[in-house]
């Protein structure tokens, strides 16, 4: 009954587990998030507003008029209403959809940062759980090493500063199992910043990078963005280049003492003079920008994910290797030592002199990893690459 109790317990686990994948859906209900795009629908709301100047309008006049000359006194009213058209309405058309999927992918921009960033939050909180761990059962092995240090002392083989000397070192690495907590805590508050995240629940599993993915320059949220943006400069040029972008058509009927009159009327805005001649320059402008940015972007892309294969082989080659000295090397020579302290055969500083090479090395291993992951998440930001499909 107990093992069927302990198995639906842990099935339980599994279901409520918080995965990074689970971080990434809720990114897009975080307050950061959400405050975000209201400012770019804003922005847009704005930019559309401005560009729809043309509408109805109308007025009303009421007067009185007095006796001149034999004319007969009475009341005079009059009724006005317009309509301005624009004559480029195609093209205004274009640019207007082409704003709002410019906002769309501004937002996605933002998401994609958003998301970044628990990315890298997350991946940090597993490599210093990682590292937690490794401390605490290098903390065992030091405890080990005690049990038999002191009973030693009190056989009279070994003096108390032997023993001393074993409490110190385990305490030194007390404090390192400290500090990795108060990290890992700290990174915990700064993902809680940006989603909810319930330390319990957490799943570090092992990923992979898929650099095919990563390094694609059309997964960066930015590649639409600036053809985008291109194609939207060009309609802005295409509409600064007419020379009579609107007509206005206004009807109008007035009751006067002696007379009705109704009238029809249409304006026509000619486009012409040096603020239309710099509108025009600034379009063009714009566009070849436009132009030039998209390209920029291109090369960077192809020279920063060019630079990020390079550090990656290097920081796995090297990960590798002190993955495997520690396995190999480092708790080979522990367990060794510690045989050889027990049967008398070898110094108290040989076997704790082992224990902190290992310590070391399990600190460089957590550094190395921190660096490779941070690389990997500095890029996805730079870029804002979805990092959903970074890892597998």
């Amino acid at each position: 009954m107990k093992k069927g109790i302990i198995v639906l317990a842990a099935a339980l686990s599994m279901l409520s587990a918080q995965s990074l994948t689970d971080l990434y859906d809720e990114a897009e209900n975080s307050p950061q998030y959400i405050s975000r795009a209201e400012t770019i629908d804003s922005q847009s709301a704005a930019a559309q507003a401005e560009r729809y100047s043309d509408g109805w309008s109308a007025s009303a006049d009421l007067a009185g008029a007095y006796p001149k000359e034999g004319s007969s006194s009475g009341g005079e009213f009059a009724l006005s209403v317009g309509k301005e058209f624009n004559l480029e309405r195609s093209a205004l058309g274009r640019f207007m959809r082409f704003d709002k999927e410019y906002a769309k992918l501004r937002k996605k921009v933002e998401l994609n940062r958003i998301k970044a960033r628990i990315f890298r939050l997350y991946g940090e909180y597993c490599i210093e759980r990682e590292a937690l761990a490794a401390q605490k059962e290098l903390a065992a092995i030091y405890t080990q090493m005690l049990k038999q240090i002191d009973t030693g002392v009190r056989f009279g083989e070994f003096d108390a500063s032997k023993a001393l000397m074993a409490h110190m070192a385990l305490e030194n690495l007390n404090l390192k199992i400290v500090e990795t907590q108060s990290r890992t805590r700290k990174i915990e508050g700064e993902i809680s910043s940006v989603v909810f995240f319930d330390r319990s629940r957490a799943v570090c599993s092992v990923w992979n990078y898929d650099l095919n993915y990563l390094l694609n320059p059309e997964n960066s949220a930015f590649y639409p963005m600036l053809g985008l943006k291109e194609k939207r400069s060009k309609e802005e040029l295409a509409l600064s280049r007419s020379r009579v972008p609107k007509i206005g058509v206004s009807a109008s009927y007035s009751d006067e003492i002696d007379t009705r009159r109704a009238t029809l009327g249409i304006s026509i805005p000619l486009s012409f003079g040096k603020k239309s001649e710099a509108e025009r320059m600034a379009a063009m402008h714009a566009y070849s920008a436009a132009k030039s940015e998209a390209e920029a972007m291109r090369r960077a892309y192809k020279s920063s994910s060019d630079a990020l294969r390079e550090r990656l082989d290097l920081y796995n080659t090297r990960v590798r290797e002190f993955e495997s000295s520690i396995k190999l090397t480092a708790d080979t020579l522990i367990e060794q030592s510690r045989m050889r302290f027990k049967a008398g055969e070898e110094s108290l500083l040989s076997m704790l002199k082992a224990a902190e090479t290992k310590l070391q090395m399990i600190e460089t291993l957590i550094a190395l990893k921190t660096k490779r992951h941070d690389a990997v998440a500095e890029f996805i930001e730079n870029y804002a690459v979805d990092p959903k499909g970074v890892t597998r």
